[in-house]
């Protein structure tokens, strides 16, 4: 017998588990309805077809993580060391069970879906990379000088984070294999961050 759901919100948190865990082309409303004990009238009323819900469900993916992005670094640190406290609030987020949804979710539907993938990038990825252009850059001002990252030094930073936490963990691995440390992760990732770091003035740039 189908559980009563008041809200779309309720609906959408009882419906994530299958789209994270099922392709699109293996959704229907009927099958969302029965593993969510949700009514199809329901499922209907409030979004009409799997399309609709998968968008949603997809905003609400994306929502949950923007919220837990927000960094507020600690003024003053050297460069290394701010470096270093947005790379552990990072490797905190990517491990939390909001992120590796939308990250399993990405994965499964982003290629037939580009949308997906491009909100991923823009609201996710992308704020990333800026807070850590932002801290650097902020950091060197605090110190008196102007400290820049080198391109794709963020990004780099980003993905080593995400793919040694979260990508490696969604692929099979031997049994024996021992988890990735998060506190080394973050490290490494922040070190190689701030070799990508340099002082910049307005004639010659050198090696921060």
């Amino acid at each position: 017998m189908a559980t009563r759901v008041h809200s779309q919100d309720q609906m959408l948190g009882l419906a994530i588990p299958t789209f994270v865990n099922l392709p699109y082309e293996q959704l229907s409303l009927q099958g969302v309805a029965d593993s969510c004990g949700v009514s199809l009238w329901s499922l209907r009323y409030h979004f009409h077809n799997v399309e609709r819900l998968f968008r949603a469900v997809a905003s609400r993916l994306i929502d949950e993580v923007v919220a837990r992005s927000a960094f507020e670094p600690e003024p003053g640190k050297p460069v290394l060391e701010a470096i270093g406290a947005h790379a552990g609030f990072v490797a905190d987020l990517v491990c939390s069970d909001a992120y590796r949804n939308l990250v399993w979710f990405v994965l499964r539907n982003g290629r037939h879906h580009p949308w997906l993938e491009n909100a991923y990038d823009r609201r996710i990825v992308a704020r990333i990379c800026a807070d850590l252009e932002s801290i650097v850059l902020r950091s060197g001002e605090s110190h008196g000088v102007t400290i820049l990252l080198a391109a794709g030094a963020a990004r780099r930073f980003h993905k080593r984070i995400e793919t040694e936490l979260v990508l490696a963990s969604l692929l099979p691995a031997p049994a024996d294999a021992p988890p990735p440390d998060r506190d080394e992760v973050a490290k490494a990732a922040a070190h190689e961050a701030f070799a990508a770091t340099y002082v910049f003035d307005w004639k010659v740039p050198t090696a921060a």
